[in-house]
């Protein structure tokens, strides 16, 4: 972040001359130098001013933008959770159904073994033919 220069106001060197009026070339002298020196004063207030502000808004970005970073952090950390826990239960529930669906196929093999083991084949005698 660049900041243009603050132009400061020239005081011109303090007058060496007594001023005894308020009027005249000595008292002009002391009155011009007197505004010079306070609008110096107040440049200087002001510009002190304008650098405490940039100071506390830079800090301010900086910990807005820290506090983004950490909240996109735990918010990435809850992502990543949230599919392990999706994953996790995916594969339980796979597996679940994987043994289930080998219990019923053991289970209907045996049925059909068991129905099947009470059926005899008989052949059946074949006619011969009358080579006779």
């Amino acid at each position: 972040m660049q900041s243009t220069p603050v132009q400061l106001t020239q005081v011109a060197p303090k007058p060496t001359c007594t001023q005894k009026f308020n009027t005249g070339s000595c008292a002009d002298l002391w009155r011009n130098y007197n505004q010079a020196a306070q609008r110096a004063t107040l440049n200087k207030l002001t510009t002190d001013q304008q650098q405490a502000q940039i100071k506390k808004l830079n800090d301010q970005i900086q910990s807005d933008a820290i506090a983004a970073l950490q909240a996109k952090s735990e918010y990435a950390t809850a992502i990543v959770q949230a599919k392990m826990a999706a994953h996790t239960g995916g594969l339980q529930e796979g597996a679940g159904i994987g043994v289930g669906v080998t219990l019923l196929v053991f289970a209907l093999m045996l049925g059909v073994r068991r129905l099947t083991r009470n059926f005899t084949v008989t052949k059946k005698p074949r006619a011969r033919a009358a080579s006779a």
